[in-house]
């Protein structure tokens, strides 16, 4: 990923600041209301292999021996546009859930559907509250692990082969099972490398997101002949 990274650094650069500045803007639409900036981060993290199509497609070329060029990989991603959409659909739906959930569950605790930065912060100083905040994250750490298990590499083989996005579910699911030890490390430096993205004020995603981008690719290319 590195290594593809220095080789265009530009349009890493382009595809990764775009990423870092809709991360951005939806904490600052939602930073008035935790629980809100807490799902839609979990939900562009669920949406992130459908947002690095770009990506792929550029890595794509390169092996291919062409020059990645962004106008020629949105006209390629528009001949995948079926299955891609099929599949991406599926991801909007869990990432739809997952905030309506959240957003179930803090009101059930506080019994108002907005309530202030205080009472979320008051979480942490009670056994309810944090009882509250382990479920929340139990929850959130289950579902992105079933978007793992079943996308982890769904997206870079819809636009390789053109297959139907069950196939590539059931690939991408029968490819973290058989490797389950390698894909374990690799969650979690994706999980890792975007928390650092994050905490960086959201610089770090701008280089962080490239590069995972292209790593997802070359994983691909490794798991699946």
């Amino acid at each position: 990923g590195l290594e593809t990274f220095k080789q265009i650094p530009g349009l890493s650069l382009l595809y990764g600041s775009l990423f870092a500045a809709l991360v951005a803007i939806t904490y600052a639409l939602t930073s008035n209301i935790p629980w809100f900036t807490l799902s839609y981060l979990t939900g562009l993290v669920v949406l992130g292999p459908f947002i690095a199509s770009g990506l792929y497609v550029a890595r794509r070329d390169m092996d291919n021996g062409q020059t990645p060029d962004i106008g020629k990989s949105f006209r390629f991603i528009m001949t995948r546009k079926t299955n891609l959409a099929l599949f991406t659909l599926m991801l909007g739906l869990i990432m739809a859930a997952w905030i309506r959930f959240s957003a179930l569950l803090f009101a059930i605790k506080f019994n108002i559907m907005s309530p202030s930065i205080e009472a979320y912060t008051a979480l942490f100083s009670s056994s309810d509250g944090l009882l509250t905040l382990t479920f929340f994250a139990g929850i959130g750490l289950l579902l992105v692990a079933v978007v793992f298990l079943f996308s982890a590499i769904a997206i870079p083989m819809i636009l390789d082969k053109d297959v139907d996005f069950i196939s590539a579910m059931k690939t991408s699911y029968n490819a973290v099972v058989s490797n389950p030890k390698a894909m374990l490390i690799w969650a979690a430096i994706i999980v890792s490398f975007t928390a650092f993205g994050i905490a960086t004020a959201f610089i770090g995603l701008a280089f962080v997101f490239p590069v995972l981008g292209y790593a997802t690719w070359e994983s691909y290319k490794s798991l699946v002949r």
